[in-house]
């Protein structure tokens, strides 16, 4: 059985923007692995909504960001990904009941056709002048959504590790043993 966990994203007030439920896939010891299947219930601020994809979400420990990876929900295959810039953690594991992060406002999207582009940051400018600690990561915050940008549009780097395809789409339905060694078979 896998073991379920909750993403909680917050912003850098404190505030909860969204949480959902999801299941550890063992697939690192370098990264964390979360499989949200469709039909879960999405908490965010503005309103819940049934997922109509399946998702892995990606948290590597002390990384500056973390990747959303969307799935069709019938044949598995890629529909977008987003990567939200955020502050770094190094509570991460793969056991943890929950996986909060703090988003920085900019993130890198990609594309359905694998094209890519960056977004918000304007919004990152307004949150700087009232955040001191949005406006201390400035510099790092810009430097890594340029990295991430050109590993995206090279799926190169923290991409490398996430499937064009899902094998399956049941992985809820899996040992952790069988979840685990499927991904790792596809790398």
């Amino acid at each position: 059985m896998l073991l379920d966990t909750t993403i909680r994203k917050l912003l850098v007030d404190g505030n909860q923007w969204a949480s959902w439920h999801g299941y550890h896939l063992p697939v690192s010891d370098q990264y964390i692995v979360i499989w949200t299947p469709m039909g879960t219930e999405m908490h965010w601020r503005p309103g819940t909504w049934i997922s109509q994809k399946h998702q892995l979400s990606y948290f590597w420990r002390d990384a500056w960001f973390t990747i959303h990876v969307g799935y069709d929900g019938k044949a598995g295959s890629f529909l977008s990904g987003y990567c939200d810039i955020v502050l770094p953690r190094a509570n991460y594991t793969n056991t943890a009941k929950e996986m909060i992060y703090t988003d920085l406002y900019i993130d890198v999207v990609v594309n359905a056709d694998y094209s890519v582009y960056t977004k918000d940051q304007e919004v990152f400018d307004r949150a700087a002048q009232h955040f001191p600690i949005v406006k201390q990561s400035r510099q790092r915050s810009f430097e890594v959504l340029d990295w991430l940008e050109e590993h995206a549009r090279n799926w190169t780097g923290p991409f490398s590790v996430i499937p064009r395809q899902l094998p399956r789409t049941d992985f809820e339905k899996l040992s952790a043993e069988e979840a685990g060694g499927i991904m790792r078979s596809l790398f």
